[in-house]
């Protein structure tokens, strides 16, 4: 019997690129899969499983849902120097542009590819700082969109991978007769493979997803919502093609299963692809298939049964045609193993049709059956069960969020609705308490923003003050180091990332996770002794940071 692999991230794009990659290297051998954490129940994973875990991160997250027996390790990753050949053989000194989605990660990138590329110059990109005279490449690990305009020579080195090491992990763990030769040969034309296109006509795998959740199971107090359980559950008893349409993280896919779970094929499986971010004539390969590469495709894969697909608007119009002779097909022949339809958008369908995306007879026909999915900021009232139902998935009923959290998150809009919630919880669960206060937020949680602008904040602490509100928190000391190792860059006119930090405060004889040392910045933040800015601006020592600093050390003196 082989070996089941599990692999569990956050973002969904990450985790089909990994999960892409352990294929290709590990081949059917093993059987892999990728679990997004919302996907976590109690009986997902098996004690006979091995799982990998995208990041460090994720590791207290996920240990409520893993069985004693099972095994599971943190997957160490690194850059793709897939497509790095011309700098890599390049006898001239470049000038390198690293551009990233934070100012932190800008420079964790940097560093990894100093060490591939040590014959170079680099450089962070920081929008608020200028730019050097002469840059020759800008290299980004996916972040195109950020790039600013002018640069003709850009490498796009895509996500990291997982590394050689974690690799050999698996192969001992899977007890796999594979030599490591031959491991590092296939790690190494992995990495070409996962930035070259042409591999793109590889098939799809394809399985249920099914979590068995119905619509009885969602409770809400939002008239909208309430109105969309209703009608969802008249149509989900016939076999009509629907339509969802939602935000981001409004929970489509999730009102996508509960109508399959409602209806009289509740007991075949749930199907999910996704059109998004696809060339044309891969999702045609891998919906329909080809004749000439022998790709059988998932309609033609799989037999009865659910299929959801998310993005519809993503679907070319040639493609559109096909999806509507099946619909039709379902119709014509009620007798044979039906594959039901349940498409999703961001946009309305409505306007969709209004900009030429979507043909008017696949419109016509799923006009009729389409459910709304409201925002969160629409059903802000759905808030408090929402937070006891995440604290419930992480078998954290003990957390407790303080009055002012619970306002923070009320005055906030949510743009990224439910599964926004859904990962500041995850943060908090992470932070190894159980009283949340506003301070306990993370950073990029904005809703301390409309707050702040109704308070008095305290710009002129005192010395004392501000100590019992470290000193609160239990971590004086390691704060102290803290303000004196951005004390130190600033003077040498250096920024670090918090792996530098991380480093820093470790040669100190304080060992940190990233959860502790984000909320040590945090306080430091509110107290106004760290400046945090947005973006990729970074962490500084404010000026209040250094008179702090220098009457606590004077104080120590005299004493």
């Amino acid at each position: 019997m082989k070996k089941r692999l599990i692999i569990i991230g956050i973002q969904e794009d990450n985790l089909l690129f990994l999960k892409n990659q352990l294929e290709y290297i590990f081949g059917t051998s093993i059987q892999i899969e990728g679990l997004t954490l919302k996907e976590l129940n109690s009986d997902t994973l098996l004690s006979s499983d091995l799982v990998l875990l995208s990041a460090m991160e994720i590791q207290e997250l996920v240990k409520p849902f893993l069985p004693e027996a099972a095994i599971s390790i943190v997957a160490q990753r690194t850059e793709n120097i897939g497509n790095l050949k011309e700098l890599i053989f390049s006898k001239q000194r470049k000038n390198i542009l690293v551009v990233n989605d934070n100012y932190n990660n800008t420079i964790q990138t940097l560093e990894s590819l100093k060490l591939f590329l040590p014959n170079h110059t680099f450089y962070p990109y920081i929008s608020e700082k200028p730019m050097p005279d002469k840059i020759d490449f800008v290299i980004t690990p996916g972040e195109t969109n950020l790039i600013p305009k002018g640069f003709p020579r850009m490498i796009d080195i895509g996500p990291r991978i997982i590394s050689l090491e974690t690799l050999i992990q698996i192969k001992q763990y899977c007890q796999l007769d594979m030599k490591v030769s031959l491991l590092t040969q296939l790690y190494i034309k992995g990495m070409i493979y996962a930035t070259d296109k042409k591999t793109e006509s590889l098939p799809i795998s394809i399985h249920d997803q099914n979590q068995h959740r119905t619509l009885d199971s969602l409770k809400t107090s939002s008239p909208s919502l309430q109105s969309t359980i209703r009608i969802a559950s008249k149509l989900a008893k016939t076999p009509d093609a629907i339509h969802i349409e939602g935000g981001t993280g409004t929970g489509k896919q999730m009102l996508a299963e509960m109508i399959h779970n409602d209806s009289t094929g509740a007991a075949l499986p749930f199907y999910v692809y996704n059109c998004l971010d696809k060339e044309p004539q891969l999702i045609e390969k891998e919906l329909f298939g080809s004749k000439d590469e022998k790709i059988e495709g998932i309609i033609n894969a799989i037999s009865g049964g659910t299929l959801y697909i998310k993005h519809i608007d993503q679907l070319p119009y040639a493609l559109q045609g096909k999806l509507f002779n099946l619909i039709e097909s379902n119709d014509l022949n009620p007798m044979k193993n039906r594959i039901r339809i349940i498409t999703s958008s961001l946009e309305s369908l409505a306007t969709l049709f209004q900009k030429g995306i979507i043909r008017t007879y696949l419109y016509s026909y799923m006009s009729s059956y389409v459910l709304q999915m409201p925002s969160l900021k629409e059903r802000k009232n759905d808030l408090s069960q929402l937070i006891e139902a995440f604290k419930g998935h992480f078998n954290r009923i003990d957390l407790v969020f303080s009055t002012d959290a619970m306002e923070a998150f009320y005055h906030y809009d949510w743009p990224g609705n439910v599964r926004e919630l859904y990962n500041v919880i995850s943060y908090c669960v992470c932070l190894n308490t159980t009283s949340i206060g506003r301070e306990s937020l993370p950073l990029f949680f904005k809703g301390n923003q409309k707050f702040d602008a109704t308070e008095n904040t305290e710009q002129d602490l005192g010395i004392n003050e501000i100590i019992r509100t470290i000193e609160k928190h239990g971590f004086l000391s390691e704060s102290i180091s803290l303000l004196q190792i951005y004390q130190k860059g600033k003077k040498q006119n250096e920024s670090y990332g918090r792996r530098r930090i991380k480093q820093l405060l470790s040669d100190e004889q304080y060992s940190l996770t990233d959860q502790q040392l984000r909320l040590r910045i945090e306080v430091l933040n509110k107290t106004g002794l760290l400046n945090v800015r947005k973006g990729r601006a970074g962490t500084t020592i404010s000026a209040k940071g250094e008179q702090f600093l220098d009457v606590y050390q004077n104080e120590l003196r005299v004493q």
